[in-house]
């Protein structure tokens, strides 16, 4: 009945009003309900007749508005998310690209983080190219945020609307951080498919000192690419595909070093999708490359997950980790609304 009337609530609540839903789901995860011993949840002749116990709240399955600690093991609020993260050099916030909701929580992050601790940690973006940082530069100091997304072609990039983006470089504007081109061209991906790394620039080349893709990276980047080509792209042209995976993560992690080590002594935020902000294989394995004497507390990642609709049999916060790989993807799992999206697959036929 709790779960129930619990997700219920959730998901009318954040129809009527975001901000009402976040702050109400908050509420009740943050609250330690009292998990009774054996003995007490057995009904006595004493207790009214209906009477059940409540359940811990940290073990109700995920829904919008929920922050997940995987380190403790329990639901806490946006103001403790924020206390785990001070002090943090490198904050990593994964999103799924399309969903507005978690450009408005990146946005929302980056502006409590800033403005409680004064500091000025960059802000590093895969949706900007390397090639692209002079040009990023001037537009930074040239216009204002919302038309940031204009002066800089965002509409050619691909990348879903910059009105969404915007909040983000908003926050980073009232905060007076840098912002930072993080990805790898595109002209420099493209060779990679079939040349691979020996099409990185010389200079390129040096400052991401690509070693061998370890096998086990290797293996779930292949199925992942697989996955994500709807199991039509060629085996023989998985490895290409995970390479060119395994140096854009090398990317994005150089760009939070080195602006960390030259325009940014506090750190450095990263805007990208989910997968790049994996705990055990994506950039994070870089930043332990790059820095061997990191501490693991100078790492974070926060990773916004779309919860499953309401319904029977829903995933546990494991499952949800699982589905990206493996349990140890992020520090924090932060559940939002899904959005309504067609199959891509539906429609895909062989030869086409």
């Amino acid at each position: 009945m709790m779960k129930t009337v619990f997700r219920a609530r959730t998901r009318s609540c954040f129809k009527q009003s975001l901000s009402l839903c976040l702050a109400f789901a908050a509420m009740i995860a943050a609250t330690e309900f009292p998990v009774r011993s054996a003995q007490a949840q057995t009904r006595t002749s004493s207790q009214p007749a209906g009477i059940r116990d409540i359940p811990d709240a940290n073990s109700l399955p995920p829904a919008p508005g929920l922050i997940f600690d995987m380190a403790g093991q329990r639901y806490i609020m946006f103001d403790d998310l924020v206390s785990h993260l001070a002090g943090t050099r490198f904050i990593l916030i994964g999103e799924k690209h399309d969903n507005p909701i978690h450009h408005h929580h990146q946005a929302q992050l980056v502006r409590a983080l800033s403005k409680r601790e004064g500091t000025k940690r960059a802000v590093v973006w895969e949706m900007f190219d390397r090639d692209q940082q002079e040009s990023l530069d001037l537009a930074w100091q040239a216009v204002p945020p919302e038309e940031l997304g204009s002066e800089m072609k965002w509409g050619e990039s691909g990348w879903p609307s910059w009105h969404d983006y915007a909040p983000i470089a908003e926050a980073a504007k009232e905060n007076g951080l840098p912002m930072v081109a993080g990805n790898l061209p595109r002209d420099v991906l493209r060779p990679m498919i079939n040349e691979g790394i020996s099409a990185l620039p010389t200079e390129l080349a040096q400052k991401l000192s690509l070693p061998t893709l370890p096998d086990d990276i290797a293996a779930r980047f292949d199925q992942e690419i697989a996955d994500g080509h709807c199991n039509m792209l060629p085996k023989s042209q998985l490895p290409a595909f995970s390479l060119v995976q395994f140096a854009r993560d090398a990317s994005l992690a150089r760009a939070m070093i080195d602006a960390n080590k030259t325009i940014s002594p506090d750190g450095a935020f990263l805007i990208a999708g989910a997968m790049h902000v994996r705990d055990d294989i994506a950039v994070p394995y870089h930043l332990r490359r790059y820095a061997p004497d990191i501490d693991d507390n100078d790492i974070a990642v926060v990773i916004l997950v779309e919860a499953d609709d309401p319904g029977e049999d829903l995933p546990g916060v494991r499952d949800y980790a699982l589905r990206m790989g493996s349990e140890n993807v992020a520090d924090f799992m932060w559940f939002t609304n899904d959005l309504p999206r067609a199959d891509p697959c539906e429609d895909i036929q062989i030869g086409q």
